[in-house]
């Protein structure tokens, strides 16, 4: 039992420990690099919540897609939450990770302001 508590959460974030194992499982059996979608979000928001380095760049981006979805299109206000919600997780990506990940971020908050300005004209 080390590490969980009597509530079943794993050390301090308060992350339910079965929560966060069924994210592992789900990400070992996705074949590709990135889940995506409205699973990779619940995946890396879990997971971000227990190993914020590890998983800010995939989180970032999938909340960055979900942003650009059609599901917010007409919904200003959320697309700014989750915008909001990408920029602090990419505020969590170490100074030491791959230049590929920073590159590919920055690249994706560049489209992103492209769309944005194209949406508000």
């Amino acid at each position: 039992m080390s590490g969980t508590s009597r509530t079943g959460t794993t050390g301090t974030t308060g992350v339910h420990g079965d929560l966060v194992l069924r994210a592992r499982v789900r990400l070992l059996s996705h074949n590709e690099r990135v889940l995506h979608g409205e699973e990779g979000l619940w995946v890396y928001r879990t997971l971000f919540a227990v190993s914020p380095r590890v998983y800010a760049f995939k989180l970032a981006l999938v909340l960055r897609e979900a942003a650009e979805g059609p599901r917010v299109a007409r919904l200003p206000g959320a697309r700014a939450a989750l915008l909001a919600q990408a920029r602090a997780a990419s505020a969590r990506i170490p100074a030491d990770a791959p230049v590929r990940q920073v590159r590919m971020w920055e690249y994706s908050v560049t489209e992103l302001r492209l769309t944005e300005l194209r949406l508000t004209d």
